[in-house]
């Protein structure tokens, strides 16, 4: 009997694979969102670093890379697999940013029901600290980057595996 491999081998395989998964969109998303609370602070502020601003764009960077790892494995993300560019690419675009919104409901109703003051009263809070501006300002920046993100990845798969990083990074 040949035994392929133990638990924990297969385990740490599936745990890599999955990091290969996961760690492009983080990464792209780590530098993007850091890159937008900087030029933010920049613009509004006369500082140019809050680590709470950093901490933030960094769990929205780990949230959003979670859930295009989420994304990619539902079925109808391929929907437009062999059409235009520009078909997939808006497709994914908007499910990623929609996604992503749900994403950020959750989590902040899960923030809600563990706040010591109840959930009522928390959520309460969130509405009348909420605004429209910031609401919409986060959402036309995530839908700006999901469709960098997006367009890189679906140029990436057309011209076919490491081809637009040989493009990139290579003698042409």
């Amino acid at each position: 009997m040949s035994n392929v491999g133990s638990w924990p081998a297969k385990a740490g395989r599936l745990w890599l694979r999955e990091m290969r998964h996961l760690l492009p969109p983080t990464i792209y998303f780590f530098c993007a969102f850091n890159i937008i609370v900087l030029t933010t602070n920049l613009l509004a502020r006369t500082y140019w670093f809050a680590m709470s601003n950093f901490l933030a764009a960094t769990l929205l960077a780990l949230l959003v890379g979670k859930a295009v790892l989420v994304a990619n494995k539902l079925r109808g993300i391929d929907r437009f697999r062999n059409a235009p560019l520009i078909k997939p690419i808006l497709f994914k675009t908007v499910f990623y940013s929609l996604f992503v919104l749900l994403f950020r409901i959750i989590e902040l109703m899960i923030h809600f029901s563990f706040d010591n003051d109840g959930f009522r009263v928390a959520f309460n809070e969130a509405v009348e600290a909420f605004t429209w501006r910031r609401f919409a300002a986060i959402q036309i920046w995530l839908f700006t980057c999901f469709l960098i993100y997006v367009s890189a990845t679906e140029i990436s798969a057309a011209l076919g595996p490491g081809r637009l990083r040989q493009l990139m990074f290579g003698p042409r």
